[in-house]
């Protein structure tokens, strides 16, 4: 579906369909795929599969084109959502005013507000897709848990227990460096039926920050499969010698994927000043920044955790990791100012 033609057909049905039914233009004089609104199409089958997606939807579902287009409808709304959504789209006939609530691909939840929904008919005059269009929608700032994990083992544990999305990484006891492949694709299986994102720990090796030639050659590459083997978002951090973000090296690697959600991780603790390499992050279009507060703790952190969040660009996410547990994961959110947290699998330990 990424070929340029097939993409120009379904916004020519989509945008006739919406003419014909509802008397009026879907986006007058503006071009549909970066129109200031979410417009997304599905196919009509019995587990509908996207085949359009705008600019606009792709930044809000935090999937670019390659991702979101062929990927299951259902799997944009929570699970114990998804009854009253396929209810609803079941008519195959024009809505208004409809509401609902959605999650991205990286566990961020928002309801959508009066939305339009209608049947998209091809040339001959079949219907082939139901497409919905709105301007309006919210973010709900629920608490998140991102919980790491290096086996399927882990992962199954870690979904079972409720985890709102999974970072992947081997050796742990390093600091957690690029997982195998065939580890990625099991992850992705055993997360995808409940929509929980998968975040993939993009490192050669354990140690500094900084990285060599080979080294982010490598890193590209391990970028590229792991998004082919279906990684919802990447982790990765690089810094200078000077202990400072490198925004070169950090750029190079975001290009690889663009549209991609990107962590930067615990590297901002490494540096030298914590705060101006996150900021740096997410000048860079890092969405989140994974921080201790540069302590050996969050809840240690905590006060340069705010700090972050006070200074951090709209819809930029400061995750808080490192000792985050169970019986102190609401205490980190109210002291560092966050809804998201980060914890290994000790969070659901009994406290000794």
């Amino acid at each position: 579906m990424s070929d340029p033609a097939t993409r120009q057909s379904w916004e020519r049905w989509i945008a006739d369909s919406y003419s014909a039914l509802l008397g009026r233009e879907l986006t007058p004089g503006g071009e549909l795929y970066s129109a200031p609104m979410a417009v997304l199409c599905h196919r009509v089958s019995d587990d509908p599969l996207f085949v359009y997606g705008n600019e606009f939807s792709q930044r809000l579902w935090e999937r670019p084109w390659s991702s979101f287009v062929g990927m299951p409808s259902r799997l944009t709304a929570p699970p114990e959502h998804r009854g009253p959504r396929s209810q609803m789209l079941a008519a195959n006939q024009v809505a208004t005013g409809y509401s609902g609530e959605r999650i991205s691909a990286t566990g961020r939840r928002f309801q959508i507000h009066d939305a339009t929904v209608w049947p998209v008919t091809d040339d001959a005059g079949v219907v082939v897709g139901q497409a919905a269009a709105f301007h309006r929608y919210q973010r709900l700032d629920q608490p998140l848990l991102e919980v790491l994990a290096t086996s399927a083992a882990q992962v199954a544990e870690a979904v079972e227990r409720g985890a709102d999305r999974v970072e992947l990484c081997a050796d742990y006891d390093l600091g957690g460096t690029t997982p195998d492949l065939r580890l990625v694709r099991r992850t992705v299986d055993l997360t995808r039926r409940r929509s929980i994102g998968v975040m993939v720990m993009i490192r050669p090796r354990g140690g500094d920050f900084v990285y060599s030639r080979s080294e982010v050659d490598g890193m590209k590459r391990s970028i590229e499969a792991a998004i082919d083997a279906g990684a919802s978002g990447l982790v990765f951090g690089c810094l200078t010698r000077d202990g400072r973000l490198d925004r070169t090296l950090t750029a190079e690697l975001m290009s690889v994927a663009p549209g991609v959600p990107v962590t930067f991780h615990r590297a901002v603790d490494a540096s030298v000043d914590p705060v101006a390499a996150a900021l740096a992050a997410f000048d860079l279009g890092c969405l989140r920044v994974l921080t201790s507060g540069a302590a050996d703790t969050a809840p240690r952190g905590s006060a340069t955790i705010r700090r972050i969040v006070e200074l951090a660009p709209s819809g930029a996410v400061v995750l808080a990791g490192g000792g985050v547990r169970a019986d102190n994961a609401e205490q980190v959110r109210a002291a560092a100012g966050v809804t998201e947290v980060h914890a290994s699998m000790s969070y659901f330990a009994p406290t000794p």
